[in-house]
């Protein structure tokens, strides 16, 4: 049986990729701060006759990771794919974070990334056919002003996943990252310098998108299999996608227009 360890699977999109791998017949190792929603989670899967386990790990912290990489050798021969997930929200711009924001983001959503796939490297290297996967967010991409922090953070996640993709080449371990728009989950729970007039226009975008966690799960688990780096779920996201690459200066003009709206909606004018 394959090994799957995803972080923050005990909810959201990690935990809709772990139903996944679960029930494709995958090994889950469940790793989250929630204690409570992990464990309750695992038993759920164990119930229904499939196989996972919990693991609690606070990804901002090296140590944590590498005290956990440590666990899990004594008890698994490997890791088959790898999902860096877990992360925080946040929304403001450059003049309105704080120092502790920018330590929050960049900790919690970029150097996780870097500590976990550091710590589980020599378990991934004792898989035949080894992937790692981390979810940024098309924020990463799109760079809308506004949200300062979290795109500079997740921009950074997509900036590691491609330099690591060369890097992996030579030991044949495929990397994936994931980056996603709006979609239903518990995003806003976690989001840090934001309004709640801001929290508000977020949570509108999540409930009128048409994708779902299950949707973006399942396309991970399709890059994992065709060894696809990048993973955009959202169909204007793609096309969005497209233009930035092909007419850049165009697209900045259209996103401070957008910013402004967006601005001025949320200010209530």
């Amino acid at each position: 049986m394959k090994n799957i360890l995803i972080t923050g699977a005990a909810s959201g999109l990690g935990k809709a990729i772990a139903n996944l791998y679960a029930s494709n017949g995958w090994h889950v190792l469940v790793v989250d701060i929630q204690d409570e929603l992990g464990i309750e989670f695992v038993n759920d899967l164990n119930n229904s006759g499939q196989s996972a386990e919990y693991y609690h790990c606070d990804i901002g912290h090296k140590q944590n990771f590498d005290d956990l990489a440590e666990t899990i050798s004594a008890k698994h021969e490997c890791i088959d794919v790898l999902v860096n997930n877990a992360g925080v929200a946040s929304a403001g711009t450059l003049a309105s974070t704080t120092e502790a924001e920018w330590k929050k983001l960049i900790d919690l959503d970029l150097m996780s990334v870097i500590y976990g796939t550091m710590a589980m490297m020599p378990l991934l290297m004792r898989s035949k056919k080894a992937h790692i996967v981390s979810t940024a967010s098309f924020a990463g991409v799109a760079l809308m002003p506004g949200m300062m922090s979290y795109n500079v953070a997740k921009a950074g996640v997509i900036a590691f996943s491609e330099t690591l993709q060369g890097e992996m080449t030579l030991h044949n371990i495929g990397v994936s990252v994931a980056c996603p728009a709006f979609f239903q989950t518990n995003l806003v729970s976690s989001m840090t310098g934001s309004s709640e007039k801001t929290k508000s226009f977020v949570n509108k975008q999540m409930q009128t998108s048409n994708v779902s966690a299950d949707d973006v799960a399942r396309d991970i688990y399709k890059a994992v299999e065709n060894n696809t780096f990048m993973v955009i779920s959202h169909k204007e996201s793609k096309r969005q996608y497209l233009i930035k690459r092909l007419f850049p200066n165009f697209v900045l003009k259209k996103k401070a227009q957008i910013f402004a709206k967006m601005m001025n909606s949320i200010q209530g004018k």
